[in-house]
């Protein structure tokens, strides 16, 4: 049975990118994962030499793993060489975004997401997954809806042919930055825009339990958008990113409602093991329990056909 881990970064060790990661790839192929979704960077604006590229697929092939998606940049993820700060600083700007008004910057951001898809394409990944970060006064009227999507579809047009032309979608994540109906509305505009071999919908579990509790409406209008999760579990008011069946989700719901999608499994886990008092081995084992346990339901549920225990 496959199932997919996130390989995050634990610079424990001086040369924790290649030594230390190759350790980490290692204990997750051991515990039977047979995919990794690959963090690291996810938040940095650290852009990939050719040959960082070339050797960081060649260390996850070498790992007996693939690469079932990866987590790019948008440019303005507070993890980056210029850290927002806390206090008077905050919200310092970074010198690549998407979705900057600033030609120069929106192009910088441009240019990051084309580099982690060219990392994608060096792994054999279907997608990148993309933070598009909203707030819900950015759709209040017309106008300011038009001015906040201008920057943004801008910069997906720019890349659009780039990523067709490599064979990598974009996953455009549900954060929780914004409430639900703000959420659909992006996706109306984005889905109705673009094509579902350029962009599609990364659904992450735990932030849509703090967006809509209980619901997943998200699926219900876009379930066939769906091409990328992220599966973890909270008690919907803190982003706790816990193994599933830890918080409160509904894993019955959530893998129904998969089901009915034409996603391809396997599921991706989201869950680092700093949330757990384990050791990495212990951690792994216990997560690769649960993906084989949720991956059984989704099987069960396409199975048993639409609406079958709903």
């Amino acid at each position: 049975m496959d199932t997919c881990m996130t390989v995050w970064h634990w610079p424990t060790s001086e040369r924790w990118y290649d030594e230390g990661l190759r350790l980490t790839l290692q204990r997750i192929r051991d515990a039977g994962f047979t995919h990794v979704n690959w963090n690291p960077d996810a938040g940095s604006s650290y852009m990939l030499g050719r040959a960082e590229i070339e050797f960081t697929a060649a260390l996850v092939r070498e790992a007996g793993l693939k690469v079932h998606s990866l987590h790019a940049s948008n440019g303005r993820n507070p993890v980056s060489e210029v850290r927002w700060r806390r206090g008077p600083e905050q919200g310092r700007e970074t010198r690549k975004d998407i979705g900057s008004v600033h030609e120069w910057q929106r192009l910088g951001g441009v240019d990051l997401v084309q580099n982690r898809i060219d990392l994608a394409q060096a792994f054999g990944a279907p997608d990148v997954v993309l933070h598009v970060d909203i707030t819900d006064a950015a759709f209040a009227d017309a106008d300011s809806e038009a001015a906040f999507l201008a920057p943004y579809f801008a910069s997906f047009d720019a890349l659009m042919p780039y990523a067709v032309e490599r064979g990598v979608a974009i996953a455009v994540e549900t954060l929780f930055c914004a409430g639900r109906d703000s959420w659909l509305k992006l996706y109306d505009r984005l889905f109705s825009r673009y094509p579902q071999e350029f962009i599609g919908l990364n659904l992450d579990t735990g932030h849509w339990e703090m967006v809509e509790p209980g619901g997943l409406s998200v699926l219900d209008q876009f379930g066939e958008r769906l091409i990328s999760t992220h599966i973890h579990d909270n008690f919907g008011a803190m982003d706790d990113h816990l193994l599933p069946f830890d918080g409160r989700i509904d894993w019955s719901a959530v893998t129904r409602a998969i089901a009915a999608t034409p996603y391809r499994t396997p599921l991706t886990f989201e869950t680092p093991m700093d949330r757990y008092g384990l050791p990495e081995t212990a951690f792994y084992a216990r997560a690769q329990d649960v993906a084989q346990r949720l991956e059984t339901m989704v099987a069960a549920a396409r199975a048993a056909g639409p609406g079958a225990g709903a």
